[in-house]
């Protein structure tokens, strides 16, 4: 078998069986790609038995040659996990034998912080769409349910409207791995929602059957990228000097809620983090915090007072 047969399959193994997400999907088969070009460039290796036997070394080489071609530390970890997923996946289906990435080093990967928006910031971002046109209710709405709710970018461009309940006050959502969960809407996201479908229906004559929530200004669903071009135009009108994404919005919609009590489960379940590990991030921003007002503020902390 050829390795970009092998690759094929066990792309289409991440798609219908793990369910992996499209952008995690998209990452592992690049990633897998490169290493297939460079083998049969470098090493004449195309085929998965040829495969099983390359030895430490070989791979050796081959994340140091990513390496002094500008790959991050992050993504070198991504590439590692995708090629050690790829060998669990073939010895499984009997293609392979052997697991030539046995004792392969990984990078220790730092984990930056999330970079969370100050409450002014957001309040400022929250009242910049203007409220007397139809898209700028539409973006009003857009940038409420990033903060008041914390979806990803791709939940809320992917939003339908039989995923709201706004007399409940609540947003069906379907993540990662197409799981669902309920999540809170904050009143003032559902009366910015309620404002913007009212536009919507009067806007867009006959689109009564598009499910999609958000649109463009023709008619068709929004995309994330659009989105984001979206919050980079507003924070620019705003002279903010900052770049900020959407998933800050997310990252402030965690730690806003912690900095004010929230317990860590819940919050890890209106994020949809499959681990607890993954939330707990968000309190080392609270403990951060919290030690810097105390050395601020205390009069043996060696800080202002």
């Amino acid at each position: 078998m050829l390795i970009t047969e092998l690759i094929e399959q066990f792309v289409t193994y991440l798609e219908k069986e793990r369910i992996l997400s499209e952008q995690t999907v998209r990452a592992y088969r690049n990633d897998l790609e490169q290493m297939a070009e460079w083998l049969a460039k470098k090493l004449s290796i195309i085929t998965a038995d040829r495969f099983e036997k390359l030895s430490l070394i070989q791979i050796r080489s081959y994340w140091a040659f990513r390496r002094t071609n500008g790959l991050s530390q992050t993504s070198m970890c991504r590439g590692q996990s995708a090629l050690r997923t790829l060998i669990k996946f073939a010895r499984r289906r009997k293609i392979i034998d052997r697991d030539p990435a046995q004792g392969m080093d990984s990078p220790r990967k730092t984990r930056a912080l999330p970079k969370a928006l100050a409450y002014d910031d957001v309040n400022q971002m929250l009242n910049v769409p203007p409220a007397d046109t139809f898209m700028g209710r539409r973006d009003r709405a857009i940038l409420e349910l990033l903060y008041g709710s914390g979806l990803r970018i791709s939940e809320l461009a992917d939003l339908e409207i039989s995923q709201l309940n706004l007399a409940e006050g609540q947003v069906r959502v379907c993540g990662k791995g197409k799981k669902e969960r309920l999540v809170p809407l904050t009143p003032v996201s559902c009366t910015t929602l309620e404002t913007y479908l009212i536009g919507r229906k009067a806007q867009f004559i006959g689109i009564e059957n598009e499910p999609a929530v958000f649109l463009n200004r023709y008619g068709k669903p929004i995309t994330a990228r659009s989105i984001a071009r979206m919050i980079d135009k507003y924070a620019r009108e705003l002279a903010m000097m900052m770049n900020i994404t959407p998933h800050q919005f997310r990252h402030s919609f965690a730690t806003h809620l912690l900095n004010n009590g929230a317990d860590i489960r819940a919050v890890q379940e209106m994020l949809g983090h499959e681990s607890l590990s993954t939330t707990q991030i968000y309190t080392r921003i609270s403990k951060e915090k919290l030690l810097s007002t105390y050395k601020n503020t205390h009069p043996r902390a060696g800080g202002k007072i």
